[in-house]
């Protein structure tokens, strides 16, 4: 399994869906709109200047022990 991580929280996806998300992060651009106060909003797009997502592979065993644990309690 792959966790594809991407701004506002990790995902496990198998090793081909991750291969298609790296694929389509690869050609994305950046969506931006802008507050500006009083004034009408402005929108943008534009090329990626960094790292959009990041991925690392997990054991089979890792992944099994934590999805026996499930989500964590909130404290």
């Amino acid at each position: 399994m792959v966790v594809v991580s991407i701004p506002y929280g990790d995902y496990v996806v198998n090793a081909e869906d991750a291969l298609v998300i790296a694929n389509v992060m690869a050609r994305a651009e950046r969506y931006q709109e802008k507050y500006r106060g009083g004034e009408p909003n402005t929108y943008h797009v534009y090329p990626v200047d960094g790292r959009v997502a990041g991925m690392h592979i997990i054991s089979d065993d890792l992944y099994r022990m934590a999805k026996l644990a499930g989500k964590p309690e909130e404290k």
